[in-house]
């Protein structure tokens, strides 16, 4: 399963991008399966608020937009992890 984090907002605006590959890292199978997009809250923060980040997450084909603060702790864990890849 292709997995990929899109950042934008913040401070200086800059957008960063990170993706992988489930088939190829234990670790980040395991936080997909933890990550439950149906349970999101609606994202109440708009692109360039602030200090902000927006994440853009995409778990093979589906696709959510999370304001930072709306983040459950497995996708902040998943996106870590993707950026830390």
């Amino acid at each position: 399963m292709r997995v990929s984090v899109v950042r934008s907002g913040g401070f200086a605006g800059v957008e960063r991008r990170a993706e992988a590959d489930t088939a190829e890292d234990p670790a980040l199978e395991a936080l997909v399966s933890r990550s439950d997009l149906d349970s999101l809250p609606p994202r109440r923060e708009r692109r360039g608020g602030g200090d902000r980040f927006v994440y853009e997450i995409d778990l093979d084909g589906r696709t959510v937009t999370v304001g930072e603060s709306q983040l459950t702790e497995p996708l902040r864990e998943l996106v870590g992890h993707l950026f830390r890849s």
